[in-house]
């Protein structure tokens, strides 16, 4: 086992949690880059801004890690990486998107508040969620319901802002010095492949990976698709611990 792994930390999307990235985890467990890292999750509450939520992250986080968002989840990553770019070792971004929210949709996105979080994921945005060829899947559909119904009330007030709050990062997207895995959707509505191809381009040390065949949801529609990309990212792409220790050793 390699006990010398940096810790992968999860954060996860708007009215999600730890189940998001369950099937993932278990399609890793067993890979030889998985043995001896340790996996942490991260709460998405507590703070309404991008910046803030940032801060609180790394403040309690490893003093090196890697950090791995899915969606807002990624936004925040994202943003974690730009405070402390030599604490994070690599960077996984998943359905991430480095631009701000055009001020022209800030009331659509503050109106939606109202609707109930249930309806809000499992009637409102689950036509754009998915790709269409999972939009009758109830079981999929009842996993983010139950997500988003278990969040403590007023989290989506209080993310919906963190979204908001984001600034357009593509412009410093490389000075990122760490490796990064950006994974996406083809059939992703709300954070299209572009959006992945966009960083991807302008991230030094980026893999980029488009999932086909799905939506918004990847990590709960290919689990296993999400899993070998993440796993040939640790294999060949990140520098590991031991590695850099021997290096600086020579």
């Amino acid at each position: 086992m390699n006990q010398d792994a940096w810790p992968l930390l999860l954060l996860p999307g708007t009215l999600c949690d730890a189940r998001v990235f369950g099937p993932l985890l278990d399609a890793v467990r067993d890979h030889p880059a998985m043995h001896g890292r340790p996996v942490m999750h991260c709460p998405m509450t507590g703070h309404d801004s991008v910046g803030a939520l940032a801060d609180a992250i790394l403040a309690s986080a490893p003093d090196r890690f890697i950090a791995a968002g899915f969606s807002l989840g990624a936004i925040v990553a994202l943003d974690m990486a730009m405070r402390a770019p030599l604490r994070i070792a690599g960077l996984v971004l998943i359905a991430g998107n480095a631009r701000a929210v055009p001020k022209a949709d800030w009331a659509m996105r503050r109106a939606a508040i109202d609707t109930p979080p249930g309806e809000l994921v499992g009637t409102v945005l689950w036509p754009r969620s998915v790709a269409p060829d999972r939009l009758h899947d109830e079981t999929l559909r009842k996993m983010l319901v139950a997500m988003a119904t278990a969040c403590p009330p007023g989290t989506f007030a209080v993310q919906t802002e963190v979204a908001l709050s984001r600034t357009d990062q593509r412009a410093r997207l490389d000075t990122l010095p760490m490796p990064a895995l950006i994974l996406g959707g083809a059939c992703d509505a709300i954070a299209a492949p572009e959006l992945q191809r966009e960083m991807a381009r302008t991230m030094p040390l980026a893999t980029l990976h488009i999932v086909e065949n799905t939506g918004h949801f990847l990590l709960l529609e290919q689990p296993d698709a999400c899993a070998a990309a993440l796993t040939d990212w640790l294999t060949n792409s990140l520098i590991s611990p031991i590695s850099i220790a021997t290096t600086e050793a020579s």
